[in-house]
């Protein structure tokens, strides 16, 4: 059955198909990092500590991104468990992203036409690749970089770094996270200028305004960081919007119907190989 096909009631009943099955992967895999072993030897076998799938995670992140001498603590008993639910709730929902990704293209791919269609696919690979590479860049480099700043401010006040678990955490996923979505963006910008809801020189026109919107969205993405992280963010996010704008307007052009050949492009009456127009007297070429 076609999406024209479909009433009102019948798309409603389609969207929530969909939904129910990204919401029910997103449930299987909080479960799983909620309560699958890291370790399922020893959880098998009755023998060590029980420890969950996503102490893997959090334990990975302390050993790349924690300096040397600093030691986290917990102001009260919640919380370790606020970390603990959180990261699964954050690692879930990356993980389930593509699931998601598919499903919403599956509900949405009857109501295009076929070139539109032909974009969707490369649409999806490209922003669940910008966004994987966001967040590789916003783990490696930003966050790391973030405490490697804070450092020497540490040693100059003479202060013991003993860092709220909460505090470092949270603040890694939201660098790490907003820095995978700020990956995305340049992807949404040149899909609206190929659907022709945002004109290029709508960008060029308000490319000042637009640029200063992106290093505050920076510097909040980057907190506590300094102007330096800022621009580290900044560059390649600006780099890649105006290449997003630039291929956005090639596309564009490329959609234009070429002139008909042997016609006269002022009046369009048929030439017949003549150098001037027969009808308008103008030049053809």
């Amino acid at each position: 059955m076609t999406s024209d096909s479909l009433n009102i009631g019948e798309h409603i009943d389609e969207l929530k198909h969909r939904l129910k099955i990204a919401f029910l992967s997103y449930v299987g895999l909080l479960a799983i990092l909620l309560l699958a072993p890291a370790e399922p030897a020893k959880a098998i076998t009755f023998t060590g500590t029980y420890v969950p799938f996503v102490a893997f995670f959090l334990a990975r992140v302390k050993i790349d991104l924690l300096p040397a001498g600093w030691t986290l603590f917990a102001n009260n008993l919640s919380e370790p468990l606020e970390v603990y639910l959180v990261a699964s709730v954050v690692l879930a929902a990356v993980f389930n992203s593509p699931i998601f990704a598919y499903e919403t293209m599956k509900f949405i791919t009857p109501a295009l036409t076929e070139k539109e269609k032909g974009l969707l696919y490369p649409f999806v690979v490209s922003s669940s690749a910008l966004f994987t590479v966001g967040v590789l860049f916003g783990y490696f480099l930003l966050a790391k970089f973030l405490f490697i700043a804070l450092a020497p401010f540490i040693q100059t006040a003479q202060a013991t770094p003993l860092i709220d678990v909460a505090n470092f955490y949270f603040v890694v996923f939201l660098t790490v996270g907003m820095s995978g979505i700020a990956f995305t963006t340049p992807v949404y910008v040149f899909m609206l200028i190929r659907f022709r809801i945002l004109s290029p020189q709508t960008f060029r026109k308000n490319r000042v305004i637009i640029w200063v919107v992106v290093y505050i969205a920076t510097a909040i993405i980057t907190p506590d960081g300094g102007p330096i992280l800022d621009i580290i963010l900044f560059v390649p996010i600006i780099v890649m919007l105006e290449l997003a704008v630039f291929l956005g307007a090639r596309s564009i052009r490329s959609l234009e119907a070429p002139p008909e050949p042997d016609r006269c492009k002022y009046c369009g009456a048929r030439l017949g190989g003549a150098t001037f127009c027969p009808s308008c007297g103008r030049a053809a070429q």
